[in-house]
């Protein structure tokens, strides 16, 4: 096993357009809000096994994920580690991102993670899989169940028809943007969000804190401004007190025209990168595609990232490389 823990100097992410004092007022409410060395660790698989083309060794993924966890926590047994985050009373909601197809939260990712809860003793029932709609499923290629045997996999908008204020809490802003929160989620107890890492067109890159625009009914609102309100989202109460882990699928990247799958733009990376810290995973993402990037001659970014500093101003998490801690295993 290989360890490698450095920092990143702060130069190397430059987030495009972000004012001066921007980055002023992130160093206070930092000081304040965040932790000041949050871990973000990325474990990948040296046999290089995990995924061949489309076909992924689930048994791979699960020793990725609860090591990943297990880095995370400081513990060598996996289910001490996520009792660090989660205990086995709580009633969770996992995220996973299913807008693109290839462009998914790989289903061998959630069953890893609902399996990890699940030998913790957290009940099946208690345990929700979500995005906005059942498309979603079908697009990732996720079986959903309605059902109380096993843990449910649903859509939001599948399993509430009735009326929108029957799928969805009450009103709230998020920022100058008005919208609601998943019932799925302000009924449970805890978060556990699965990205992907890729670019977006938009955003610059899609990561942790965009991945909630599918706990929303109207994500098209905020793609404004370059998605910079997709910071305000994440401080909304019942996902910034919610949020346990974010565990990243990158079993493979997508470094260019995101957030579709492009064949000609999928790097094999055969990991998953996760934190506590949405925001410091997001800052490393971007810095791990930057780096994917500039190797294949290609600007830093696909577009201006706004919405990680903004998250950081907001006292989310933190963006700045140099005070994040990226552990670097393969095992």
């Amino acid at each position: 096993m290989e360890t490698n823990r450095h920092g990143i100097d702060r130069r190397d992410f430059i987030i495009q357009g972000a004012a001066a004092t921007g980055a002023l007022l992130a160093s206070q409410h930092l000081a304040h809000a965040a932790p000041a060395a949050p871990t973000v660790a990325i474990v990948r698989d040296k046999s290089k096994k995990v995924i061949d083309g489309h076909k992924v060794d689930a048994a791979i993924v699960q020793r990725l994920v609860d090591k990943a966890v297990m880095t995370l926590a400081g513990q060598d047994d996996p289910v001490k580690a996520w009792a660090k985050f989660v205990k086995p009373t709580d009633k969770v909601a996992v995220k996973f991102n299913g807008l693109f197809r290839r462009a998914t939260t790989h289903p061998e990712m959630v069953d890893a993670v609902t399996a990890s809860l699940t030998k913790l003793g957290v009940k099946p029932e208690n345990i929700v899989v979500y995005d906005r709609d059942e498309r979603a499923l079908r697009t990732a290629g996720i079986k959903p169940n309605h059902t109380d045997t096993g843990p449910r996999v649903i859509g939001t908008e599948k399993v509430f028809r009735k009326t929108i204020d029957a799928t969805y809490d009450k009103k709230v802003k998020a920022g100058p943007v008005e919208t609601q929160i998943t019932k799925l989620l302000t009924q449970a107890d805890v978060l556990i969000n699965l990205p992907i890492m890729k670019t977006h067109t938009l955003a610059g890159i899609s990561g942790a804190l965009k991945n909630h625009l599918g706990t929303i009914p109207n994500a098209r609102d905020f793609h404004r401004e370059i998605c910079r309100y997709v910071a305000d989202l994440n401080a909304l109460e019942p996902i910034k007190a919610k949020t346990r882990l974010c565990i990243c699928d990158a079993l493979y990247g997508l470094y260019d025209g995101g957030p579709r799958f492009r064949p000609r733009a999928r790097w094999d990376y055969f990991g998953v990168i996760a934190s506590a810290d949405p925001v410091a995973l997001d800052a490393t993402l971007a810095d791990i595609i930057k780096a994917k990037r500039l190797e294949k001659g290609m600007s830093p970014y696909q577009r201006p990232i706004h919405h990680i500093e903004r998250a950081a101003e907001l006292g989310l998490g933190v963006a700045d490389l140099k005070k994040i801690q990226r552990v670097e295993l393969d095992i």
